[in-house]
């Protein structure tokens, strides 16, 4: 039976209702997040300060689409059930199961007087860690024996921030005693979302963590993190990431389950490939008109100058503010140039140890997005050297993927002028340099930069090592 005139009427007064009602903030002071039953049924909020995790097995469609019901349903239950554990022995809650997605939530632990006993942040690591190693070395292990050798991979997405927690839906009784109560809570706010995003974007076997997370980390959880940005839609989210952060105790554990190889391309790094050439032709559309504005403006000016001799005056008050219009114009043009570089940059520079990265563009492509870096740059009076030095990581990759030796060897030379930490020393590159009789122009370069004493002191054992490197091959 579809919704009568009368039901309408009625359904139209409720919505009218809540969205009149003035939203009341309550601050949480309890260890532990709201339950739906302590929540009420209006427009009254719980504001609470949490580590937002998130966890997702990864390809779950294609997992679903190539396994029989009854060995989902295994593998659902026995995932739900590691993740619950893992979470409550860290401290923290289950609020939220999405069939293959789960959401944990965090507070700080606080002694009598208010003061920190453990974090939220930290027990959403450790909660993360024993995940991954629950994942690897005993939930892969049992599926892989006695569930058609199934095996899952799971990314890992954690932010912290103050997170509104509120109830919604609608009680059965309302109209019929015979109903169920349709109620839940919902958790609003940016923090919620990015924990979200950051799962998404997590590969197999990853945590990532947003800066917020990772300032707010003890010390002794800081080690071997990589500051990364990754691409979703047409956004960027910068972060942390550690993959295969186990617990202390792995290595009583044997060897792990790991996810069989696939030749398949990933899907994830495909997508923020796409979104990352889309965010490529935006800025250049935008380029384009700031482009036009201004050729408008100079033809305005030219106009204007023409009335001002005849009455200058009256025109004098025009041009002047037309003027300042031209320079903050041409302001947002550079600015925006320097957007448009910086992101190509970033586009170049993941190439860096990816070759299927690389591979997934053609040849041709990646010479055109490299030529654009170029005309930018060049238009932004930046010299040919530094252009290089931006991008030289991801220059020798794929230069060195497509057998362009020689370019490879020029970017390698620019970063040993320039990088003040290491030089990508690539043997097949530099075998090509010495069968060309040009090796000596890297020697040169890096013995300057150690007389001149450009590099610091912790780090002149790396260019020391090139140095020896570069001998040994030349035979000197």
């Amino acid at each position: 039976m579809a919704l009568t005139k009368t039901d309408f009427d009625k359904l139209d007064a409720r919505i009218e209702n809540i969205v009149g009602q003035p939203v009341e903030q309550i601050q949480v002071d309890s260890a532990l997040p709201p339950t739906i039953e302590q929540l009420e049924d209006n427009n009254k909020t719980y504001s609470i300060l949490a580590a937002i995790l998130f966890i997702d097995i990864r390809k779950s469609t294609y997992l679903t689409e190539n396994s029989q019901a009854k060995s989902m349903v295994k593998i659902y239950r026995s995932f739900m059930r590691m993740a619950v554990e893992c979470v409550r022995k860290n401290g923290g809650v289950t609020r939220q199961f999405l069939g293959d997605r789960i959401m944990g939530v965090f507070i700080d632990s606080v002694d009598e007087n208010g003061n920190v006993i453990e974090s939220a942040v930290d027990k959403s690591i450790n909660a993360a860690r024993s995940l991954q190693t629950v994942i690897m070395y005993s939930l892969n292990k049992h599926l892989k024996s006695k569930v058609n050798g199934k095996i899952i991979e799971c990314g890992i997405g954690i932010d912290y921030g103050k997170v509104l927690v509120t109830k919604v839906g609608m009680y059965g009784v309302e109209q019929d005693k015979e109903k169920e109560d349709e109620m839940d809570c919902v958790w609003v706010g940016n923090t919620t979302n990015y924990a979200s995003k950051f799962s998404d974007l997590a590969e197999g076997g990853e945590i990532f963590v947003s800066e917020n997370v990772y300032q707010k980390l003890s010390s002794c959880y800081k080690e071997n993190w990589t500051n990364v940005a990754k691409v979703k839609g047409n956004k960027v989210f910068e972060g942390y990431v550690i993959k295969d952060y186990f617990l202390d105790y792995v290595d009583e554990l044997g060897e792990p389950a790991n996810a069989q190889n696939s030749n398949e391309f990933d899907i994830e790094v495909q997508n923020q490939l796409v979104c990352g050439i889309r965010e490529i032709e935006r800025l250049q559309n935008g380029l384009i008109n700031r482009e036009k504005e201004i050729a408008i403006l100079e033809q305005k000016m030219k106009e204007e100058n023409s009335r001002i001799k005849q009455d200058y005056h009256k025109e004098f008050n025009s041009r002047i503010e037309i003027e300042q219009k031209y320079d903050e114009l041409k302001d947002e043009l550079e600015d925006a140039y320097k957007q448009y570089f910086d992101f190509i940059c970033k586009i170049v520079g993941f190439s860096h140890c990816k070759s299927k990265y690389v591979e997934s563009v053609k040849k041709e492509d990646w010479f055109e997005i490299i030529e654009r870096a170029y005309d930018i740059g060049k238009k932004l009076g930046y010299s040919e050297e530094y252009i290089n030095s931006r991008m030289s990581c991801g220059l020798i990759a794929i230069y060195r993927f497509y057998g362009e030796y020689e370019k490879a060897y020029e970017a390698i030379v620019i970063m040993a002028k320039t990088n003040s930490v290491w030089i990508n020393m690539e043997v097949d590159v530099l075998k090509w340099a010495k069968d060309n009789y040009v090796l000596h122009r890297l020697q040169n370069a890096v013995e300057k930069r150690l007389v001149n004493y450009e590099i610091d002191y912790d780090k002149r054992s790396t260019f020391e090592d090139a140095l020896k490197k570069i001998k040994q091959l030349r035979g000197v």
